[in-house]
């Protein structure tokens, strides 16, 4: 018999340093919150670490160790559909603003007992988790990199820098981007800019000069161009749009 309260609920939790197993009878999203986890799954032997999500479906045993100073958030779920994940998909990288999400779940968690806003953050994490695009775990060369280019979005870096980061060489580097990633390095940096463009856009009233600025254009006209083509809307008609959908005027009849 399932224990309702255990499930469509966050936790957070610790292990202990000795292996452990067991099964559930729903499934599990473990999301570390400091340190990592060593889980055995069907004889595979998986390392979680801050930044990824494991997922654990009803009815695998598993097995699990960790420092008892590290600590995770657990979230229980009856349906796991809206990850869209396929059978063999288990372990995935977090994005930012998930990880700053779970940092706030973490705080309201430990601070006091809400059951109403511990639905709602338990179901905001859903839609979360279900936007994030499934891709291959990087490469562990690729890390820093990733790293360096979402620590800064202004800097405007070249393959020869990127793949010194990576320790590889260009033609190596651009291989294993590509492999990982889906894209070359500039699309990627690209990409990057102008979602937090797009953000700061229709959600701010920061000056177009400044946006281009903060998102690592100098010229003001080309971050125009880029956006445009990126947007198919120039960045003055969307904000324009956005402000009207935000505030629509209506026209009274006496």
């Amino acid at each position: 018999m399932k224990n309702v309260e255990l499930i469509n609920n966050l936790f957070i939790r610790t292990y202990d340093s000795q292996l452990e197993g067991h099964t559930h009878n729903y499934h599990q999203v473990l999301m570390p919150l400091m340190g990592d986890i060593s889980m055995i799954i069907m004889n595979q032997t998986i390392k979680v670490s801050y930044g990824e999500t494991l997922v654990i479906r009803k009815g695998v045993y598993h097995q699990f160790q960790a420092r008892k100073d590290f600590r995770f958030l657990v979230a229980n779920i009856e349906d796991i559909d809206f990850l869209k994940l396929s059978l063999n998909e288990t372990h995935f990288s977090m994005d930012e603003k998930t990880l700053l999400y779970i940092s706030f779940v973490e705080k309201q968690l430990t601070s006091a007992y809400n059951q109403k806003i511990e639905g709602m953050m338990f179901e905001l994490l859903k839609e979360l988790l279900g936007t994030i695009q499934m891709t291959k775990r990087l490469d562990t060369r690729l890390t820093s990199v990733v790293q360096a280019i979402k620590g800064n979005i202004t800097i405007n870096h070249t393959i020869k820098s990127l793949a010194e980061i990576a320790c590889l060489s260009e033609s190596q580097f651009k291989v294993l981007f590509k492999e990982y990633l889906g894209c070359t390095p500039y699309a990627y940096i690209t990409e990057l800019r102008m979602k937090s463009a797009l953000g700061l856009i229709l959600n701010t009233d920061t000056p177009i000069a400044i946006v281009a600025e903060k998102c690592g254009y100098d010229n003001v006209s080309a971050f125009i161009r880029r956006f445009s083509n990126f947007y198919h809307q120039t960045p003055y008609k969307l904000r324009c749009n956005n402000q009207d959908m935000k505030h629509p005027i209506y026209s009274e009849q006496f």
